[in-house]
């Protein structure tokens, strides 16, 4: 009977080991062998050693983000000097701002987790800006819908200094400055990612292409050019300001931020649970949420990067974000982990893992970054799509006329609700309460 039993041990400890040999994929692996033979393999590492990691990505992701906005604010001065730009210029900078928003995109997986990107307590992105209160970084570069209106109006206003970051602080949320027929306060954005994105393509208005401005709206030549040229420096410049200000909080070499009171042995829980529901809410309000509302509401105003058409690597990068902190690995370019360490996944057994690893994947591989006309420049453009995958353009496949018009409303079930189910479930095997936001 002995023999019996150290065979069959013999017998399992074998496959168990074939098992490990073939898929060696370091954090994140699928441990097929273990789920083959039905078992469980405990969490192997820490809620320390995760925070650690998560600090480390942090610092390493907005490093990234800062030094591809500075890349494309250098090329901004450049072309701010030129009293007639041409289209190639305008062409080189859409390009730079095509890969400076990829390497942002995966930061947006820290947001919602009282960090120093939306918490104006941690990090205030402009305390000696004219608006007295608070404002936290988040909005600053980010903040969408916008009303593209307002930027119009800013810069056309002679009476302003568009060179002075102050001044155009200062008005963000001014509805005299709408275009729309009943202007709304929060759609008054001055400052970030998207107003330069207008800046440099112009109104979509059409579902078969982005926008086209024309190089010569930037001329010394054209009424408003020269203004607009330096409204277009001075937000970009400011652009990399703050996020140079995230990155210092989660630099391990600065004493005082962030991430000091963030890796505090008596703040473990509280950095892990905030973790937990910060995802947690990326993913049910925001990240497949409201950014997919565009799903139900057909309409191209609801398109989240509308003037590049380059919504889909919204989507993609943002599940690649939600990816480098389950798994632990920075990645940007797809199969390019350029630093590894354990994920929040680590911090769980096999079986409370279940299935999210293979849940974020999807969401993310169903976004195809395949537009020659205005995404070549993407870490992950390619020219042949999977099968399933959405190939058309957002502000086409978001029309219920659409033939892939399912996919986007089958992303939204996946992350809204199958992914945002699990993870909940995975939180609470460990005892912690996410409620997503």
């Amino acid at each position: 009977m002995r023999n019996i039993h150290t065979k069959i041990l013999s017998v399992l400890f074998s496959i168990l080991l074939f098992g490990s040999l073939i898929s060696c994929e370091g954090p994140g692996s699928d441990n097929s062998a273990a789920a083959l033979l039905g078992l469980d393999i405990p969490a192997s590492a820490t809620k320390s050693q995760f925070l650690n990691r998560y600090a480390d990505l942090a610092f390493e992701s907005y490093t990234q983000a800062e030094l591809d906005a500075s890349t494309l604010a250098a090329a901004v001065t450049t072309f701010d000097s030129n009293t007639n730009p041409s289209a190639s210029d305008l062409t080189n900078l859409r390009n730079l701002w095509v890969k400076a928003r990829a390497s942002y995109l995966v930061t947006e997986a820290f947001r919602f987790s009282q960090g120093p990107i939306d918490t104006d307590t941690v990090l205030d992105c402009e305390p000696t800006g004219s608006v007295s209160q608070p404002h936290d970084c988040e909005g600053l570069l980010n903040a969408w819908p916008l009303d593209e209106d307002a930027v119009d109006s800013y810069i056309n206003d002679g009476g302003n200094s568009v060179t002075s970051f102050a001044s155009i602080y200062g008005e963000i949320g001014d509805t005299n400055l709408g275009g729309e027929p009943e202007p709304q306060e929060d759609k008054i954005v001055l400052t970030g990612y998207h107003p330069i994105e207008y800046l440099l393509w112009g109104k979509d208005t059409s579902s078969t292409g982005a926008g086209n401005r024309a190089a010569s709206d930037f001329a010394d030549a054209t009424t408003d050019g020269a203004r607009r040229r330096h409204y277009l420096k001075t937000i970009t410049d400011r652009l990399v300001v703050h996020l140079g200000l995230i990155k210092d909080q989660w630099d391990p070499a600065n004493t005082g931020n962030y991430r000091e009171t963030f890796l505090d042995s008596a703040n473990v829980n509280t950095s892990v649970g905030n973790i937990f529901q910060g995802l947690g809410s990326f993913m049910a309000g925001e990240w497949g949420g409201e950014r997919l509302t565009g799903v139900i509401g057909e309409t191209q105003e609801e398109e989240h990067s509308c003037f590049s058409d380059t919504t889909k690597a919204d989507f993609y990068y943002d599940a690649q974000g939600v990816l480098n902190i389950w798994t632990g690995n920075y990645t940007i370019q797809k199969g390019v982990n350029i630093s590894t360490g354990p994920g929040l996944s680590n911090i769980l057994s096999f079986r409370q893992q279940g299935a999210i690893q293979s849940e974020i994947e999807s969401s993310r591989n169903i976004f195809c970054i395949n537009l020659s006309d205005t995404e070549s420049e993407d870490p992950n453009f390619r020219t042949s799509c999977p099968s399933g995958s959405l190939t058309h353009r957002f502000d086409q496949a978001i029309s219920s006329a659409d033939s892939q018009h399912g996919i986007l409303v089958n992303v939204q079930r996946l992350i809204g609700s199958t992914l945002n189910r699990d993870f909940v479930a995975a939180a609470a095997a460990i005892g912690f309460s996410v409620v997503p936001e």
